[in-house]
């Protein structure tokens, strides 16, 4: 399964959906780290990628 992240599809995006929801009513936000490039183009086609905070790995928090 080369080039692929086995068992992220639509239930995963909906869970960091929901991570995001619940993190917004705490006032917190959720960061992604070292987010592999087939998720954060999962991300961008379906218009999420901009709902949350993207780094690399080891990124200096804001």
């Amino acid at each position: 399964m080369r080039g692929r992240w086995p068992g992220f599809g639509s239930c995963g995006i909906t869970a960091l959906l929901a991570a995001r929801r619940h993190a917004l009513a705490a006032e917190a936000d959720v960061v992604l780290e070292r987010v592999p490039p087939n998720l954060l183009r999962a991300l961008s086609l379906v218009g999420r990628d901009r709902l949350f905070t993207v780094r690399p790995a080891g990124g200096a928090a804001p």
